[in-house]
């Protein structure tokens, strides 16, 4: 049974350990999320998504195999997206590092993970769910328009270690106030 809740700080190596089992799985592929061992996702960021309540993990018999970051916080390159709601930052959840497990995909873990993120950002009183994957990145692409995501195309974003690197571009509208 997979179970899904807020990251506690006793969880921070385990859920590096899963992100680098993704990282060591993806090395080579087309579809990769283009993660790098220690630069990112790495613990202190994990740590940090951790105190501030924004890390969802899944767990199976209390080991992470999955996750996922939400907060407010958007690469530069955002603002030229024409979205389908105007909302604020604050009233708005990005998605960041959903990941899952080698050994644990295609078991419906990513969608559970990002149907909790669209029960939190409804409790939360926010008009969307925004976020970007990266170029080569499909699997993921199908996963958001399959749960009704807005496929808004592909824009260059400003992450510092992507310079140049396009983004699919996806939001979710939750209300419009």
């Amino acid at each position: 049974m997979i179970e899904i809740r807020k990251a506690q700080a006793g969880d921070a190596a385990g859920i590096l350990e899963m992100y680098e089992a993704i990282i060591d799985d993806t090395e080579g592929k087309a579809a990769t999320p283009r993660w790098e061992k220690g630069v990112y996702p790495n613990l202190r960021y994990i740590e940090q998504a951790i105190a501030n309540g924004e890390l969802i993990v899944a767990l199976d018999g209390g080991k992470p195999v999955g996750g996922v970051i939400r907060n407010h916080e958007a690469a530069a390159g955002y603002e030229r997206v024409k979205w389908g709601v105007k909302a604020s930052r604050s009233e708005v959840y990005v998605i960041h590092t959903l990941g899952i497990r080698p050994d644990h995909q295609h078991m419906n873990i990513a969608t559970e993970l990002a149907k909790r993120v669209a029960e939190d950002a409804k409790a939360d009183g926010m008009k969307a769910i925004r976020l970007d994957v990266i170029d080569g990145n499909y699997p993921s692409v199908k996963l958001f328009e399959k749960l009704g995501y807005a496929n808004y195309g592909r824009y260059v974003l400003d992450y510092p270690s992507q310079h140049g690197v396009g983004f699919t571009i996806m939001e979710f509208v939750l209300s419009v106030h």
